[in-house]
């Protein structure tokens, strides 16, 4: 029992662990550090985030939960390298990041945590419609607090998300408020609406006014795709990247007979049907 306690005792704890990070962070951006990491800014950093974010939801696809606790922790790097150039730049430290979020999600989930009193009656209500009404009404009291108006609800999902997310994004926080089709047959409608539009387009004279009008009917297709794949709970985004995986694997034989001798549609269309 003496050694089992002694194991605890050395045992580092997560908060140290994480201080030897930051730690870490800050030598490999000092003046003693690594010249690569020294360069870095935020901007810099934009794109190596955005890999490191996909490439832990690629093996999350894989479920390969080893290489996801290793994403995760290049995606922990990031917060700290950002927060160590906001502390050297006098703008923000790593103590703020984690005081602003712990405070955030407490703030923001009076459902679960403790809130002052007179406000008990926000405890009641645990609905997943009423807590998304309450977060954006929340969101709203922060911004005001700040003297900001608070961007709508649909405004607020980035643009700089790919579009099938971002698409699938608007959608969700519109059917937060009730706007939304009842069933998936009302969304599939829409689907062939605007599937319609698009043919319509296709069987006249082609100019600039109609091409960009075919781009437009396009847009309204996916849209509405998408619409009728959150309907489904099926994320739109993970549905293609599997037909991307799907085409590659069966296009491979097809680019393997290349390499050995020209072919035509025909025949490349049959060595493809013989891979499904």
């Amino acid at each position: 029992m003496k050694k089992r306690s002694r194991r605890r005792a050395t045992k580092k704890s997560t908060g140290k662990k994480f201080e030897e990070l930051v730690n870490v962070v800050s030598i490999l951006q000092s003046k003693k550090g690594c010249p690569w990491d020294r360069k870095q800014t935020h901007a810099t950093l934009k794109p190596y985030m955005v890999e490191e974010v996909y490439e832990a939801m690629e093996a999350i696809d894989e479920k390969d939960h080893k290489r996801l606790a290793d994403e995760l922790g290049d995606m922990l790097l990031h917060i700290c390298m950002h927060a160590e150039m906001g502390r050297r730049a006098k703008e923000f430290n790593i103590d703020e990041v984690v005081d602003l979020i712990k405070e955030k999600m407490i703030r923001r989930h009076p459902h679960v945590f403790a809130v002052p009193a007179g406000r008990q009656g926000d405890k009641k209500s645990k609905s997943i419609a009423a807590i998304w009404q309450r977060w954006e009404k929340i969101k709203d009291q922060e911004k005001a607090k700040k003297g900001k108006q608070h961007k709508g609800i649909l405004e607020s999902v980035p643009q700089t998300l790919p579009a099938l997310h971002r698409a699938e994004g608007v959608q969700r926080r519109a059917a937060r408020v009730g706007f939304d089709w009842d069933k998936v047959a009302g969304a599939w409608k829409k689907v062939h609406e605007e599937l319609d539009e698009v043919h319509e387009l296709l069987d006249k004279k082609v100019t600039l006014k109609r091409q960009a009008r075919l781009k437009e009917e396009i847009g309204d297709l996916m849209f509405a795709i998408v619409n009728v794949s959150r309907k489904l709970e099926i994320n739109p985004e993970e549905a293609l990247q599997e037909t991307i995986a799907k085409f590659i694997r069966r296009f491979k034989p097809i680019e393997k007979a290349l390499k050995k001798k020209k072919l035509t549609l025909a025949e490349m269309d049959e060595i493809w049907e013989g891979q499904k």
